[in-house]
């Protein structure tokens, strides 16, 4: 068994996986001062893997409590992805990679392995990338912002007299409260953006993007799509599955 983890701002997730499929998908919230106990709560129940693919972009203090747990624990020494400039026909637009979430370019080589069409991938969690992949593979550029909860807070923090209802669910709605005109007001920005996208690869390509997303948030933004979309929701561990199988061809 080999074990897969994606390790983002506020959760931790996982799965198991030997050839292509991946079974077994778990995770948990953390903050850095429960992430040890959290680990040894949920992982002293699984079997003991024979090789970590790890994918972070949490802080590196995060990642070495993650190593800590594998070393002492299973005597394994993880495997950290990286962000690439290409990889299986996917060529990152970015001249810097390393300034790359590596989430962001796994989940486009997910995607991109999937469909091998233009394709934009939304990943929606603590912030949200989007992220344009044209024929041939190339990614053009991409977009971040952030997600409701970032959004919400920053206005809090900033602002005077605003209060936040947690039980209200965003809609693509004019807001008649404070709490649904931050909350419809974000949702309209991300449809707003997302359409944007699609409409300048139609004029400027004469391309037809496919929506693809994916991430903690995905299932609120999927009332915002229109065309063809997809819901990929474990885009980012089936992606650091295919680093896994391409390392596994290479001995």
């Amino acid at each position: 068994m080999k074990l897969l983890v994606d390790i983002g701002n506020t959760r931790v997730k996982w799965a198991c996986g030997g050839g292509k499929t991946l079974s077994g998908h778990d995770g948990f919230f953390y903050a850095p001062d429960t992430i040890s106990e959290l680990l040894a709560k949920n992982w002293q129940v699984l079997s003991k893997p024979e090789q970590v693919y790890i994918a972070s972009v949490a802080d590196f203090s995060i990642t070495e409590k993650i190593r800590d747990f594998t070393s002492g624990a299973w005597s394994l020494e993880p495997h950290v992805a990286v962000t690439e400039k290409e990889r299986d026909g996917l060529k990152n637009a970015y001249s810097d990679v390393r300034s790359m979430g590596v989430d962001r370019w796994l989940a486009m080589l997910s995607a991109w392995n999937k469909f091998g069409a233009p394709v934009c991938v939304i990943d929606y969690g603590t912030a949200v990338t989007v992220d344009v992949i044209l024929e041939g593979g190339q990614h053009i550029g991409g977009f971040i912002l952030p997600g409701l909860t970032m959004t919400t807070d920053a206005l809090i923090k900033d602002t005077h007299q605003i209060h936040v209802d947690n039980e209200t669910s965003p809609k693509l709605e004019f807001g008649c409260s404070t709490s649904e005109c931050i909350k419809n007001g974000f949702v309209f920005a991300l449809a707003g953006l997302i359409d944007r996208c699609v409409k300048k690869i139609s004029i400027e390509k004469g391309a037809e993007l496919l929506l693809v997303i994916t991430g903690g948030g995905a299932e609120q933004a999927l009332p915002l799509l229109h065309g063809k979309y997809f819901h990929e929701p474990h885009l980012v561990l089936e992606g650091l599955n295919l680093i896994r199988i391409s390392h596994q061809r290479m001995r």
